[in-house]
């Protein structure tokens, strides 16, 4: 009986190549979309963590509600009380960020490394893929000095050879035992390739001083909220003891609300659920089709009951003809859906997504079957019981001339207004968020990006030691890259914008008069430039001056402040003269110009930002920032050469154009708009085929209607209103369904917009207006068609 319910739907499929290609097709499509777009959320957001008991997993963050900075790293002098005294957690271990030149094996290497506690590797449950962990008593001062190294640098570097493990590379100048091979998940927790011991040395920190992540894994039985209570005791013990942190607490997150921002998981689910609503429009158009395929078969069906068969029977072969359907969809769309998933791991910017790549997995086959399955149910069953409802004295009665009216026609008008309520829906998010995106580009991002060529280097301590060895390292880069022809400037600081670099916040006190309450601090960015660097970025000075090489050690503190930095302090008082300092210190630093704002951090996120002077403190590793006169990738080879003068085994990381970086700023809502975009094109044309296919069916049911009223004196301009009206009261009703509907949900898109309110009017009408015309041409055709019926033709068939 199964084989046979089957032949038959594939011999009647057989002999309507058009309309079987049609729904083939659009199942393929949105049940390939949707495939492909939960394979992103299962890899992101479904898929366990690969770490053991990853629940159990927390980030110890530190937080400061008067600073409104709710997560922030953690102090090492708090990292070693929080040891000392908590009972929640089986250990905490700390990350730590350094920057590592690989010399000795081929060409001079740098990488971003981390600093670790021996602890942290078995603290996640994880074990090396060749060799061991850091041992305790690998990070105390004097000790071995051992790297672990990434799988990817193992074979790219060292061709995978096993022998590596006790063989030793050279880092920052100092060698260092290889003791393993990190496995995956390591990599993907921390984004680097080398590992080496987190050395700490209480009498050189400063407790305000917050550099480090702190992880740990509950004890058995132990939930976050009992851990919670217990750090936020502990926070309070430590404020009472050392008051300059007695304004911050403690944060647990769960690793996975930590690996995953809640903008990428609102993203995601929204980019879901949009696609989701593609697919209930594929559905209701697939079973408009199949509406009329039934009607046009009313009379084989109702010979086949006349004859004996069962309604049972019919409905079960027609269902079987609406599963087939989905499962050659089904099929057709998980091969779209492999392709779309490599098409993703191929073109999405680094760093995007939290993992390294989207596979279609067990889970992921499972949801593409269910689809297949529940879109075959959907679209089949409607039409299929309404065929075998069918009066069959009525419908053998009307001999050739079929059935078209009545409860069918109000359920494919239905389903066509749902079509255009849902792509109504789509519409207005993709308009909001392009919107959104043509704010976001258009914002001041405060420098001139074009013709800057950017790039990291990093001094190795053991060959340059002291803050003067670095800054003399860095002067004569510096100096040498000014001569290059075709160069402009060049200049240091220890983090360029939109997030070339460590992006950092402290909070300052300013002295004497200020707009803030006495005493009371303000946060702001804060970062160590070079003298020439805002001329080398086209930040323009506001009042003021630059530094210069007397700002160095041993003289009068001085910075320079933005002018929304400025404000916060001084609101609109000329701020040259005034100074700030640290809470808890002594040192005042004296404001001696001002620049224009920049957007260091994000597009959509202004940067209050205070800068020191690079004669003064330079950091480990600095950015370099070279501005050309031509495009800045042709002069990447010269400045490669004249830093390597200088130190022939320094590498240059990161190089990137400063271009780059802004456009990756923009990477993720650029990727929202252009997929939302794509969803709500694919369901407006769905929608626009769906109602030309109503009309058209009307059209051709009712031609006898038409030809009687012509024939009475109709003329063509009313009969082509006529049915045209029809078509847009439909549309009409679905269009204003999904005006509310968009009215209702466009909240959900809040925290994606920019510069755009989520019910902005404009959107709304222009949404409106193009839906209206889109349904006005897709009713325009089935209109002029049914003017032109033969009144004598629709007549003789009567």
């Amino acid at each position: 009986m199964l084989l046979s319910n089957l032949r038959y739907p594939v011999r009647t499929l057989r002999k309507t190549p058009v309309f079987t290609t049609a729904a083939v097709l659009t199942m393929t499509l949105t049940i390939g979309a949707n495939t492909a777009i939960f394979s992103v959320v299962n890899a992101v957001l479904i898929r366990p963590l690969p770490f053991a008991s990853p629940n159990r997993l927390m980030q110890v963050a530190e937080r400061n509600d008067k600073l409104q900075l709710p997560s922030f790293g953690a102090s090492v002098l708090n990292y070693l009380s929080w040891k000392e005294q908590q009972h929640s957690f089986e250990d905490l271990a700390a990350i730590g960020s350094v920057s590592l030149a690989l010399t000795g094996h081929g060409d001079p290497e740098q990488f971003q490394g981390n600093t670790i506690s021996p602890s942290l590797i078995s603290a996640l449950g994880i074990q090396p893929v060749v060799g061991r962990n850091f041992r305790e008593g690998e990070d105390r001062p004097g000790a071995e000095p051992v790297a672990i190294i990434s799988e990817a640098i193992w074979k790219r570097r060292f061709g995978g050879d096993p022998a590596i493990i006790g063989s030793h590379i050279v880092l920052n100048g100092i060698s260092r035992a290889v003791i393993g091979v990190a496995p995956p998940p390591l990599v993907f927790l921390t984004n680097s390739d080398i590992w080496i011991p987190l050395t700490i040395n209480p009498g050189q920190e400063i407790r305000l001083n917050h550099v480090i992540t702190v992880v740990g894994r509950l004890r058995p039985g132990v939930t976050q909220r009992q851990a919670q209570a217990e750090m936020d005791v502990i926070a309070s013990r430590v404020g009472k003891q050392f008051p300059e942190v007695k304004d911050w607490g403690i944060k647990l997150i769960d690793f996975q609300s930590w690996i995953v921002s809640d903008n990428l998981r609102t993203t995601l689910l929204e980019l879901l659920g949009a696609v989701g609503f593609v697919l209930l429009i594929a559905c209701a158009n697939v079973a408009n089709l199949l509406l009329s395929r039934a009607a046009s078969r009313q009379k084989e069906i109702a010979v086949r009951t006349a004859l004996g068969a069962s309604r049972a029977s019919v409905l079960r072969q027609l269902l079987a003809e609406s599963l087939l359907l989905s499962t050659a969809g089904g099929l057709a769309g998980l091969l779209a859906a492999l392709w779309s998933v490599k098409l993703i791991n191929g073109s999405l910017p680094q760093g995007l997504l939290p993992v390294t790549e989207v596979s279609v997995d067990p889970t992921v086959l499972l949801f593409a079957f269910s689809v297949t399955l529940v879109t075959g149910l959907l679209f089949g069953f409607a039409p299929a019981w309404h065929a075998t409802r069918a009066d069959i004295n009525a419908v053998l009665k009307q001999a050739s001339r079929g059935a078209g009216g009545g409860p069918r026609l109000l359920v494919r008008n239905g389903l066509v207004a749902a079509e255009f309520g849902l792509a109504t829906v789509l519409l207005i998010g993709a308009g909001l968020l392009m919107q959104s995106l043509a704010r976001l580009q258009s914002v001041q991002i405060g420098f001139q990006p074009e013709g800057l060529l950017t790039f990291q280097i990093a001094p190795p301590p053991a060959k340059y030691p002291g803050q003067a060895r670095h800054w003399s390292l860095y002067s004569q880069v510096l100096h040498d890259l000014t001569t290059l022809p075709g160069v402009r400037g060049a200049a240091l600081s220890s983090g360029l914008p939109m997030g070339a670099g460590a992006q950092t916040h402290s909070p300052f006190i300013p002295s004497g008069r200020s707009v803030l309450p006495a005493g009371e601090a303000a946060a702001v960015d804060w970062r160590t430039v070079s003298s020439g660097f805002f001329y080398t970025m086209g930040i323009p000075f506001i009042r003021g001056r630059d530094f210069t090489e007397q700002d160095s050690p041993g003289a009068p503190e001085v910075i320079i402040l933005s002018r929304r930095a400025a404000k916060i302090y001084w609101g609109d008082e000329d701020p040259i003269g005034k100074s700030l300092h640290r809470p808890n210190t002594s040192v005042n630093y004296t404001v001696v110009g001002v620049v224009g704002d920049v957007r260091n951090a994000a597009l959509n996120q202004e940067s209050p930002t205070l800068y020191f002077a690079s004669t003064a403190r330079v950091w480990p590793s600095m950015d370099v920032a070279v501005r050309t006169e031509g495009k800045p990738d042709a002069a990447l080879s010269a400045v490669r050469r004249k830093v390597h003068d200088v130190d022939p085994e320094l590498p240059l990381s990161n190089v990137r154009t400063m271009d780059d970086w802004v456009s990756s700023s923009s990477a993720q809502p650029r990727l929202n708009a252009a997929l939302l975009g794509i969803f709500a094109c694919v369901a407006l044309l769905i929608a626009a085929i769906g109602i030309y296919g109503v009309l058209a069916y009307s059209v051709n049911q009712r031609s006898c209607e038409i030809g009687l009223r012509i024939a009475l004196g109709a003329q063509q301009s009313g009969v082509v209103r006529w049915i045209v009206g029809q078509g847009m009261l439909v549309a009409a009703t679905g269009i204003a369904i999904g005006l509310a509907g968009g009215f209702a949900l466009s909240r959900l898109l809040a925290t994606l917009l920019f510069g755009v309110e989520p019910r902005d009017p404009i959107t709304f009408s222009a949404v409106a207006v193009l839906l209206f015309t889109v349904a006005f041409a897709a009713c325009l055709i089935p209109g002029r068609r049914a003017s032109r019926v033969d009144p004598m033709v629709a007549l003789r068939n009567e």
